[in-house]
């Protein structure tokens, strides 16, 4: 109790603003005897007024539209949760008071964007830490572990999608999301980019990329009921082909027009000695195929945690203290940052990290926009 919190600044209170918010306020409910200790001390959103009932469930924090008298409010970390557009001057303005520095992804809303916050960042000597929740589902990690310990083998190729159906309907309102010089890309910046990551994570590094994008609905009301339509210039649909450095290959695809079905994710690893499947539907393990006992494994696996990488077991809410899977794995990767934050050690998702997914989407946007050229990496 004699621990002093961490006070954190959050930049936006939209969806995913109220779920970091959600996963701050939660910390001490979710962890018994937790690392660290932190309170929203400031809210920095376009308009105030709104949400009062939620705020006041935040202890009432400082909320503004100054950007100055946000940083007037001895913040120790900024957490950025705003349209990808915005990421760069709000990244560079947090670094400039060298705060800490959490944001969602993509990092930023091109790779030129991207750069440009990592090399501040690494200049400032601040701690850095992107959003990719994904990585901190158990069944993830499990999967790192078989991964890590060579059960399966060579990797030969690997499957990835992820489905989405929130964009079926023709009259749903354009968004930022929708609107390219806002978002920087459609489905696969907001959800491929999150298989990237995973594929990255898993398997290794991008050597080429190949990919094809498609927008169905070309657009949409510019406000609910309204008979007025804007274009949509990003994608609805992607496919990507990926080369990895250890001659590993695979497919990304990414809908957010799903044809109803809701939410499917999934990754599918495929080795001469065995194979894995992630199921974020099932999200707590893998599926481990081993090719010499022709069994399939599931539930807890004995492998051990792969180095460098932090117990799962230490950051995932245990069952009786879940908020649901989508708010445990971001309260799991923030709470992995925050205690990074307490010993004073970069975090393996720091803003440099970030990049190497920001140069991949990146590839195939250009790839796309070249009628499926075989892009190389890296970048120039």
């Amino acid at each position: 109790m004699d621990k002093k919190p961490l006070k954190i600044g959050l930049i936006g209170l939209g969806f995913i603003g109220k779920i970091h918010a959600q996963s701050y306020r939660s910390i001490p409910f979710c962890y018994e005897n937790p690392d660290t200790l932190v309170k929203v001390g400031a809210v920095l959103r376009t308009k105030t007024g709104g949400d009062q009932e939620f705020l006041e469930s935040l202890g009432k924090p400082f909320t503004t539209t100054d950007e100055n008298a946000f940083y007037d409010q001895d913040l120790d970390m900024v957490d950025i949760c705003t349209p990808n557009a915005l990421h760069m001057k709000q990244a560079i303005t947090a670094i400039r008071h060298k705060v800490h520095l959490y944001i969602e992804k993509p990092l930023g809303m091109n790779l030129a964007h991207a750069r440009k916050i990592a090399a501040a960042a690494r200049s400032a000597d601040v701690l850095t830490h992107t959003a990719f929740n994904m990585r901190y589902y158990p069944g993830v990690r499990q999967a790192k572990a078989v991964i890590s310990s060579g059960a399966l083998g060579e990797i030969y190729n690997f499957r990835s999608q992820y489905f989405h159906n929130s964009y079926m309907d023709p009259q749903r309102p354009t968004s930022w999301r929708l609107q390219h010089d806002l978002s920087g890309g459609g489905a696969l910046a907001d959800l491929g980019v999150h298989m990237i990551d995973m594929m990255r994570y898993l398997l290794g590094e991008a050597s080429w990329v190949q990919c094809r994008i498609r927008t169905f609905i070309n657009q949409r009301p510019d406000s609910p009921g309204s008979s007025t339509f804007i274009p949509v210039n990003v994608d609805d649909w992607a496919l990507c082909t990926v080369g990895l450095k250890n001659e590993t290959q695979g497919v990304i695809e990414v809908t957010r027009l799903s044809g109803g079905m809701g939410n499917s994710t999934r990754m599918e690893i495929f080795g001469s000695l065995g194979s894995i499947v992630i199921d974020f539907n099932n999200p707590m393990h893998c599926e481990f195929y081993e090719q010499k006992s022709k069994q399939y494994h599931t539930g807890d696996l004995d492998f051990p945690t792969p180095k460098g990488e932090s117990e799962i077991s230490h950051l995932w809410p245990i069952a009786k203290k879940s908020m649901g899977s989508f708010s445990d794995s971001h309260t799991a990767s923030i709470y992995d940052f925050l205690q990074h934050i307490q010993s004073v050690k970069q975090s393996p998702l720091n803003f440099d990290d970030a990049v190497k997914t920001q140069e991949i989407l990146e590839a195939a946007y250009l790839s796309a926009n070249r009628n499926a050229e075989t892009i190389k990496l890296p970048l120039d």
